[in-house]
């Protein structure tokens, strides 16, 4: 019995070899012994629901469940009322009309396996896995299946980027290097006009525009002590008035603007740090050349278990980088895990770099991308340093430009 003998009677839509995402999940589900993958999404609170299909289904206003088998083909479970909102290339879709349909229709599509993945995350360890609430999980435990965490299966089935991906992150990258530049160029041409954060925020997202980039938020540009809050957001009305004198960070990231609908481009995230009027003073030195020795440290520990054959996992990066902050004096000012996954949202669903806000146990495999950026946050200043890292087959690239020393901004 499959999933569509559960409602004989309703519509059905044509067959479907899935996305290629798909493919990859079942060959790395194969390799690593699990039976399949059952993602469950419900008014979009599942985001990797969307990624695993390969598309946005509007309009779905039910419990909708994607399973996808170690070996076979893909198979959706959706209300009568959503499954018109399915496309004809979508994999085969299952109408239930009631919940004792719905668990049916589950146990059909689970006969036979003993091991399923699911974004489930014991203890919840990792946030971004852990989609899926307790009672869905008791419930595919009562069909007498073993529920293990999805968190690896996520990364070889959505978070590994395509040939056209890379290159349109290439291609926001470029372009987030050529607008911090210019901003900073703007921010000393301009100085006598009093700027604010604000104010220079506003000219990025004009840039941006300009450039073919979309963006959800941002940026943050933050002056003196408010580059101090790693998440600041300048708002009207509020923020700091630009001086002739003092510090600024600029953390930027956008994506390419699609030119068809459903192109899912890469986004890139980058942060630089400048001094405004007088050169940097010994002690601004001091922990921007920490911040950045912990930051190239990461990225050869990475370069290096890459080129040996034994890629890293997340946390072991984020430790490397905080061993040298540490030693440096200022590790109770870094405050934040390392870096994070990169994919089409800019903090996307593969592993983090990350031992501070949780023990990130995936490995760093090949083909995704990840951001390093290191930073420490005193009372009257912070620096971050943050640059987009991709494992490609030749090693990890660092996409972008690595920022080696302070920006100077002339102001008088």
């Amino acid at each position: 019995m499959s999933l569509s003998d559960i409602a004989p009677n309703s519509p059905k839509l044509p067959n479907s070899t899935g996305p290629k995402s798909l493919d990859e999940a079942r060959l790395f589900l194969q390799s690593d012994g699990i039976d399949g993958w059952l993602t469950r999404d419900y008014r979009y609170t599942n985001p990797v629901f969307e990624a695993a299909l390969g598309r946005r289904v509007e309009r779905l206003t039910r419990p909708v469940w994607l399973w996808i088998p170690a070996n076979g083909e893909p198979q959706l479970l959706a209300h009568e009322v959503d499954i018109e909102h399915f496309s004809s290339d979508s994999p085969r879709v299952t109408a239930y009309g009631n919940r004792l349909q719905m668990i049916a229709g589950l146990k059909a599509g689970l006969r036979g396996s003993k091991t399923v993945a699911m974004e489930y995350s014991p203890l919840y360890e990792l946030p971004r896995v852990g989609r899926v609430d307790a009672g869905t999980i008791e419930l595919i435990r009562s069909l007498g299946v073993e529920v293990v965490p999805s968190g690896d299966v996520i990364q070889y089935a959505t978070e590994r980027w395509t040939a056209e991906q890379l290159q349109s992150h290439f291609f926001a990258v470029d372009a987030l290097d050529n607008i911090v530049k210019q901003t900073f160029k703007f921010v000393g041409e301009n100085i006598r006009w009093a700027l604010t954060e604000h104010d220079i925020a506003e000219h990025i997202r004009g840039r941006f525009d300009r450039a073919g980039l979309e963006w959800d938020d941002g940026p943050s540009v933050s002056f003196n002590e408010h580059s101090s809050i790693p998440h600041y957001d300048p708002q009207p009305g509020e923020s700091a008035v630009i001086r002739r004198e003092g510090w600024l960070l600029i953390d930027l990231w956008a994506r390419k603007k699609p030119s068809a609908e459903g192109e899912r481009n890469i986004s890139a995230d980058i942060t630089w740090t400048a001094k405004l009027g007088e050169p940097p003073n010994a002690k601004q030195l001091e922990v921007f050349n920490a911040v950045t020795a912990a930051r190239d440290t990461a990225f050869e520990l990475l370069e290096n278990r890459v080129l040996e054959g034994d890629n890293p996992q997340g946390w072991e990066i984020d430790r490397a980088a905080r061993d040298v902050i540490d030693k440096a004096g200022y590790g109770e000012f870094f405050i934040h895990r390392l870096g994070h996954s990169l994919g089409y949202e800019v903090h996307s669903n593969g592993v983090n770099l990350d031992d501070w806000e949780t023990h990130d146990t995936r490995t760093v495999i090949n083909g995704v991308g990840v951001t390093i950026e290191p930073g420490i946050y005193l009372p009257e200043f912070g620096v971050r340093s943050e640059m987009d890292v991709y494992l490609g087959e030749d090693g990890p690239e660092i996409t972008g430009k690595r920022q080696t020393e302070i920006v100077q901004i002339e102001t008088s």
